[in-house]
């Protein structure tokens, strides 16, 4: 796991969870909002990783 990869799945998980407490404070229950946006977050961040790096490996 490099740096890019690193980064990209931790602006993932920093997006989730202010979205997360965003989807808390709508449904009542921020802390299971934090927990669904870090997941959610997590998610994002790995799909944007992988896409990123196959848009790298394609350009080679």
């Amino acid at each position: 796991m490099n740096k890019k990869q690193t980064y990209s799945i931790a602006i993932g998980v920093a997006l989730g969870s202010s979205f997360g407490t965003t989807i808390g404070t709508v449904i009542g229950d921020v802390a299971m909002g934090i927990v669904y946006g870090s997941i959610i977050g997590s998610c994002i961040g790995v799909l944007l990783t992988l896409t990123y790096f196959k848009n790298e490996n394609d350009k080679q």
